[in-house]
């Protein structure tokens, strides 16, 4: 608290700011406003705080592919659907550490069958060639005009790509180059399916690297 005599304001009781001034015993007196947060959060909130901090930094990172994703999950943004998708998979340790197993990670949700999809690395050509099987008959939850994605994302630098590979009736393969800066041993690889007008999706499926 600080006193200060103004000939401008004379006697001021406003507020600027996380100061506010008053008048005291004929004085002009300067106070600095409490502006943190003194709780005193269960173990229970840390964890949750510890999980929501991960998933919300997760879903910007990842935002272009959680657009596609989880489109018409719930009632809320496409960035809400994947951190409720995802919110059970994150472990927080003992001192509140979060962590999420990307081979569970969620990066789609939707009533769609899964793609028919495998992946493999050519380290000579730096290269990863998505191959798709051909769909034989279509169904309700999938259609030949299927539109199939393949996700990329390397988990250090937490960057993401992702491929539009062929739809669901035409099949065969689709190369993407490995980005620069992005180290092989880093990328995790994921595929799912949208609707050829993008409204509905299918569940996303981790893919092994071959």
């Amino acid at each position: 608290m600080a006193k200060f005599n103004s000939y401008m304001l004379g006697r001021v009781v406003n507020s600027l700011g996380n100061v506010t001034t008053c008048v005291l015993r004929g004085e002009n007196i300067a106070r600095a406003k409490i502006m943190s947060r003194k709780d005193n959060p269960t173990p229970e909130i840390l964890e949750q705080r510890a999980k929501m901090g991960l998933l919300i930094q997760l879903s910007r990172r990842l935002l272009p592919v959680v657009r596609l994703g989880f489109v018409g999950i719930g009632n809320g943004t496409t960035s809400n659907a994947f951190v409720q998708m995802n919110l059970k998979l994150v472990e927080v340790s003992g001192d509140y550490v979060a962590t999420l197993d990307y081979t569970v990670m969620k990066v789609s949700s939707g009533i769609l069958y899964s793609p028919d999809v495998t992946v493999s690395f050519d380290s000579e050509g730096n290269s990863f060639t998505f191959t798709q099987g051909t769909l034989e008959e279509e169904s309700g939850f999938e259609m030949a005009s299927d539109k199939v994605y393949g996700v990329l994302f390397e988990s250090e630098l937490l960057q993401v790509r992702v491929v539009a590979l062929k739809t669901r009736g035409e099949g065969g393969n689709t190369m993407t180059n490995l980005p620069r800066g992005w180290t092989k041993e880093n990328v995790h690889a994921y595929c799912f399916a949208t609707s050829k007008n993008g409204k509905i999706v299918s569940d996303s499926t981790y893919l092994t690297i071959e």
